[in-house]
């Protein structure tokens, strides 16, 4: 049966309106309310954002262009030049494996580097880009067009009210208590990890960028954290090969060398000590490959 309208919750009753209802009516056959837990509407989402997500990936890597390549070249039409780390914040990919498709770009001439690193289509990444980009949106259409205008307003409003709400409720290391770090320091020590992901780095050397003894900075950054900073660093690099499993371009060997565990044999062992599993495994049971 098609569906004729969008549902539509109240977020004081939890109630939600299904489509083909009507207030003024008055028929029950016509109208039908269930109640629908944030839960249920959880699934509901992952489900339909997983259903879209991989029907649009399909069409991509169908024209023979990978994933992260199309999504580099994408950002780069829409947003004109930009660095290497603008790129991975707006595409949301780790920034080792940008690092990696700008080169394999670069290469291919299908971008160019400017004088001020950042980074441009050339004529041949435009042209292929026009191309698979029209396709894309009109798979794009296909999705979204069985919802009326009225009906794709709302739900991008609702949407975007939920990323803020998300963002919101982020939660922010502690920075009042005593002997914790203040907000800059916290900051920018996590971003001197961050930038010295691949390679060895040492409390030491972390303390010293925010000017703190090595000894003060390890019981600072546990207080403001509840981790150590050993810790820290190991749950990000761990994170960061996810998203490089999750992009499914990048062998294993290089994953270990970007994300800073030497070698393949040491990343594969910390991973499954972390994580319960195997790269391998993890990379199969989440449909990534």
């Amino acid at each position: 049966m098609a569906v004729s309208g969008w549902a539509k919750l109240d977020a004081r009753t939890h109630t939600m309106t299904l489509p083909g209802s009507s207030a003024k009516s008055g028929k029950t056959s016509q109208t039908a309310t269930e109640d629908v837990s944030n839960e249920k509407l959880w699934i509901v989402f992952r489900r339909a954002y997983q259903s879209v997500v991989e029907l649009l990936e399909i069409g991509v890597t169908a024209r023979g262009v990978a994933l992260s390549d199309f999504i580099v070249l994408e950002v780069l039409l829409n947003k004109g030049e930009l660095t290497a780390s603008e790129i991975a914040q707006m595409t949301r990919l780790a920034a080792a494996s940008v690092e990696l498709t700008v080169a394999r770009l670069k290469e291919q001439h299908l971008i160019h580097q400017q004088a001020q690193h950042t980074f441009k289509l050339s004529d041949q990444g435009r042209g292929m880009i026009d191309w698979i980009y029209e396709k894309h949106v009109g798979e794009i259409g296909s999705i979204f067009n069985i919802l009326s205008g009225e009906q794709r307003r709302d739900l991008y409003q609702s949407l975007r009210r939920l990323g803020h709400s998300a963002a919101r409720r982020r939660v922010a290391p502690p920075v009042n208590q005593m002997g914790s770090l203040t907000p800059w320091q916290l900051r920018r020590a996590t971003e001197y990890m961050r930038e010295h992901l691949s390679g060895p780095v040492t409390t030491k050397e972390i303390a010293a960028s925010i000017e703190l003894s090595d000894s003060h900075f390890r019981r600072a950054f546990k207080s403001a954290t509840g981790v150590t900073p050993h810790r820290w660093l190991l749950g990000v690099r761990i994170s960061e090969a996810q998203k490089l499993l999750k992009e499914g371009v990048v062998p294993l060997s290089e994953i270990a060398l970007v994300t800073g565990f030497g070698d393949q044999s040491h990343f594969s062992r910390t991973f499954q000590k972390v994580i319960g599993v195997s790269p391998r495994v993890w990379q199969r049971d989440h449909d990534l490959q």
